[in-house]
């Protein structure tokens, strides 16, 4: 069995994929594509775009895992029998799904991310996610305790195997990093400005379903999809709706994720997407082939 895996955002910036999007075919369709629906060229946004330009990264990400994707269809010739949409990489399958078509996806994903970026703004304080390496679950769990009993709250917002991601106010993040940094078999990776995955973003969620995800059609879906909210498999297009969704407010569990791939005998997983932690994080349990703006421009002779 083969699984397709679409990781979800990581911080890259025009310069880290600018040999793909300006030479290769696959990437300049679909920029043009997405220029042509959001009215302005992503591909000069992108180059010029600020970290708080959520509507600019998120289309160029889209843009980029497409054009992967359409790279790995010709160049391997096959059918993955699932899916799995890592966090934002959700609304690559509801592409390669053919739950949604680019065009559709593009547009939902440029608007969402202007509305969640007015809401973000409009929220009672500021919000960090901060990414910890090599944390248990289990010592997560007793980190949040911990926080909480000194009257700081913590939600845990994303299990990656080896990766946690854990959401609270900036001041809190902020001590959090110093105990991290105090401990020595583990260390910060990454933070976000934002929530993600988080309660606190079930408001914006229902914004979001009411605003935008009710203007467009969920079609049938071409190939099941493995949820990375609860690990169930998905095979309706209204189920793939729901579990978009369901990522606004909803952590991240990617070993339920993997053990529904164990017991669906997926031996394989393409890791199709930029920058990313996935081929790392899946090589020790499946066989695992990385498709990257770095891979396919080495492939094709580019360095």
């Amino acid at each position: 069995m083969i699984g397709l895996v679409l990781p979800g955002l990581a911080p890259s910036s025009y310069e880290e994929v600018k040999d793909f999007i300006e030479t290769n075919p696959f990437a300049k369709k679909r920029f043009q594509e997405a220029s042509d629906i959001i009215g302005y060229s992503l591909a000069e946004a992108f180059r010029e775009a600020t970290e708080d330009q959520h509507e600019v990264i998120e289309s160029a990400f889209l843009a980029n895992s497409i054009a992967l994707l359409d790279y790995f269809y010709e160049r391997y010739g096959l059918h993955p029998d699932y899916s799995i949409g890592a966090s934002f990489g959700g609304m690559s399958v509801a592409v390669q799904s053919g739950g949604l078509t680019f065009g559709e996806c593009l547009w939902l994903t440029h608007e969402s991310a202007k509305h969640s970026k007015t809401y973000f703004q409009q929220m009672d304080a500021e919000y960090h996610t901060h990414f910890i390496f090599n944390l248990s679950l289990e010592e997560t769990e007793e980190l949040i305790n911990d926080f909480q009993a000194k009257g700081m709250e913590l939600e845990l917002v994303g299990h990656l195997e080896k990766v946690v991601c854990l959401c609270g106010e900036k001041s809190v993040v902020q001590s959090l990093k110093e105990v991290i940094n105090q401990r020595s078999k583990c260390f910060s990776v990454h933070t976000m400005k934002q929530p993600i995955h988080s309660r606190l973003l079930t408001e914006l969620k229902h914004q979001l379903r009411d605003k935008f995800y009710s203007q467009v059609v969920f079609k049938p879906l071409q190939v099941p999809i493995i949820s990375d909210v609860d690990g169930h498999i998905y095979k309706q297009s209204e189920e793939l709706k729901q579990m978009l969704l369901d990522g606004y407010d909803h952590p991240v569990r990617w070993d339920l994720v993997s053990k529904s791939m164990k017991q669906e005998h997926i031996e394989t997983a393409y890791v199709v997407g930029p920058r990313n932690l996935f081929t790392q994080l899946l090589k020790y349990e499946f066989e695992t082939i990385g498709i990257s703006p770095d891979t396919v421009m080495h492939q094709v002779g580019i360095s």
